[in-house]
Protein backbone atom coordinates (compact mmCIF):
# COMPACT_ATOMS: atom_id res chain seq x y z
CA UNK A 1 0.00 0.00 0.00
CA UNK A 2 1.07 3.58 -0.60
CA UNK A 3 0.37 6.27 1.98
CA UNK A 4 0.56 9.93 0.96
CA UNK A 5 1.00 12.33 3.88
CA UNK A 6 -0.20 15.94 3.85
CA UNK A 7 0.89 18.17 6.72
CA UNK A 8 -2.14 20.33 7.52
CA UNK A 9 -1.84 21.47 11.11
CA UNK A 10 1.26 23.63 10.81
CA UNK A 11 0.26 26.71 12.81
CA UNK A 12 -1.90 28.24 10.07
CA UNK A 13 0.48 27.54 7.18
CA UNK A 14 -0.66 26.24 3.80
CA UNK A 15 -1.01 22.42 3.78
CA UNK A 16 1.70 20.60 1.84
CA UNK A 17 2.56 17.10 0.68
CA UNK A 18 5.29 16.00 3.08
CA UNK A 19 5.96 12.38 2.19
CA UNK A 20 4.95 9.25 0.38
CA UNK A 21 5.43 5.93 2.15
CA UNK A 22 5.40 2.55 0.48
CA UNK A 23 4.24 0.14 3.17
CA UNK A 24 4.63 -3.61 2.90
CA UNK A 25 1.47 -4.02 5.00
CA UNK A 26 -1.68 -5.09 3.18
CA UNK A 27 -4.24 -3.88 5.71
CA UNK A 28 -5.10 -0.20 6.03
CA UNK A 29 -4.62 0.18 9.79
CA UNK A 30 -1.12 -1.32 9.73
CA UNK A 31 -0.13 0.76 6.68
CA UNK A 32 -1.29 3.95 8.45
CA UNK A 33 0.62 3.06 11.63
CA UNK A 34 3.71 2.20 9.58
CA UNK A 35 3.62 5.54 7.73
CA UNK A 36 3.05 7.47 10.97
CA UNK A 37 5.98 5.72 12.66
CA UNK A 38 8.32 6.38 9.74
CA UNK A 39 7.56 10.12 9.86
CA UNK A 40 8.49 10.73 13.50
CA UNK A 41 11.61 12.59 14.65
CA UNK A 42 12.66 10.26 17.46
CA UNK A 43 16.39 9.54 17.29
CA UNK A 44 17.03 11.64 14.18
CA UNK A 45 15.10 13.61 11.58
CA UNK A 46 12.97 11.31 9.44
CA UNK A 47 13.25 13.78 6.52
CA UNK A 48 17.05 14.00 6.66
CA UNK A 49 17.55 10.23 6.94
CA UNK A 50 14.39 8.67 5.47
CA UNK A 51 13.59 5.05 6.29
CA UNK A 52 13.23 2.46 3.56
CA UNK A 53 10.15 3.14 1.42
CA UNK A 54 9.88 6.82 2.40
CA UNK A 55 10.07 9.58 -0.23
CA UNK A 56 10.38 13.12 1.14
CA UNK A 57 8.10 15.33 -1.00
CA UNK A 58 8.80 18.73 0.58
CA UNK A 59 11.91 20.62 1.60
CA UNK A 60 11.96 23.77 3.73
CA UNK A 61 13.59 26.71 1.96
CA UNK A 62 15.90 27.34 4.93
CA UNK A 63 17.15 23.74 5.03
CA UNK A 64 15.55 22.82 8.35
CA UNK A 65 14.15 19.28 8.61
CA UNK A 66 10.43 18.57 8.52
CA UNK A 67 8.42 18.12 11.68
CA UNK A 68 6.87 14.83 12.76
CA UNK A 69 3.41 13.74 11.65
CA UNK A 70 0.83 14.89 14.19
CA UNK A 71 -2.87 15.24 14.99
CA UNK A 72 -4.75 16.94 12.16
CA UNK A 73 -2.49 15.73 9.35
CA UNK A 74 -4.05 13.89 6.42
CA UNK A 75 -3.00 10.40 5.33
CA UNK A 76 -4.33 9.06 2.01
CA UNK A 77 -4.04 5.30 1.56
CA UNK A 78 -3.91 3.83 -1.94
CA UNK A 79 -4.69 0.12 -2.07
CA UNK A 80 -3.44 -2.41 -4.64
CA UNK A 81 -6.26 -1.43 -7.02
CA UNK A 82 -5.40 2.27 -6.77
CA UNK A 83 -8.49 3.17 -4.74
CA UNK A 84 -7.83 6.03 -2.32
CA UNK A 85 -9.19 6.44 1.21
CA UNK A 86 -8.44 9.59 3.20
CA UNK A 87 -7.80 9.62 6.96
CA UNK A 88 -7.03 12.31 9.50
CA UNK A 89 -4.66 11.69 12.38
CA UNK A 90 -6.80 11.73 15.55
CA UNK A 91 -5.74 11.96 19.19
CA UNK A 92 -5.83 8.16 19.21
CA UNK A 93 -5.54 6.44 15.87
CA UNK A 94 -7.00 7.65 12.58
CA UNK A 95 -10.43 8.88 11.52
CA UNK A 96 -11.69 8.25 7.98
CA UNK A 97 -12.69 11.54 6.36
CA UNK A 98 -13.46 10.61 2.75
Amino acid sequence: MIVSITFKNNYGAVPYSAASVISEHTDTKSALEDAFGKTQNIFCSWSEKPAAGVTVCHHNFDGTPLRSSMVGDEFTVFDADGAATKFEVARIGFKEVA
